[in-house]
């Protein structure tokens, strides 16, 4: 069986309240996170259409943060991807086991390349699709339907991980087991209903 994991909030903590307080510790931090980070522009970077600097530009250019503020928080996201160890090691049980492993998420090229650089998780991926590397995000089903074509996978051969419901329900829709990732505990649980590892 293949194993689809998604990054952020899976293999790597994804807190955007906590990358802003790592910048203005201030009761403001929501606020700022949602200007930044939920925001359509955020998007962009991660279908790969808009480049760190462009957004940096345009965030101050619709908010009132200050410039230095804001390229401060943005340069702060690829340090704050920090591994979650129990869900490497069940990646790593899962690989040992002969499974297939395999990424899809939805980031930034800047952030892929960090990852790239430092994650030691990177190079246990038997295929990888990057949003921003194929112009396309989740949950559209085209960038599902790459991963499958570009690996040689089958919908009903793959369990697809993702923190994201509507995510997941995209993969169910495709006729690929998904699990809906809340904890690791969790995941090891609904995998066992699939497959069997050490």
């Amino acid at each position: 069986m293949n194993i689809i994991f998604d990054i952020g909030n899976v293999l790597v903590k994804w807190d955007p309240v906590d990358i802003v307080r790592s910048v203005i510790n201030a009761p403001g931090a929501v606020r700022v996170a949602e200007h930044l980070f939920d925001h359509a522009d955020w998007h962009e970077v991660d279908r790969g259409c808009l480049t760190i600097p462009e957004i940096i530009q345009r965030a101050v250019e619709r908010t009132d943060i200050d410039e230095d503020i804001v390229t401060a928080i943005y340069q702060a996201v690829p340090a704050s991807l920090t591994p979650i160890a129990e869900n490497i090691d069940l990646l790593l049980q899962l690989k040992r086991a002969g499974h297939g492993i395999y990424a899809l998420s939805n980031m930034g090229l800047d952030n892929a390349a960090y990852l790239a650089k430092t994650a030691p998780f990177w190079n246990e991926f038997d295929g990888r699709v990057i949003s921003a590397e194929v112009k396309l995000i989740k949950p559209d089903p085209a960038i599902y339907e790459y991963l499958l074509e570009k690996n040689g996978l089958t919908n009903s051969g793959c369990i697809f991980i993702d923190d994201s419901l509507i995510n997941v329900h995209t993969a169910e829709n495709l006729g690929i087991k998904s699990i809906h990732f809340q904890s690791s505990a969790q995941v090891a649980t609904e995998l066992r209903k699939y497959i069997s590892w050490a």
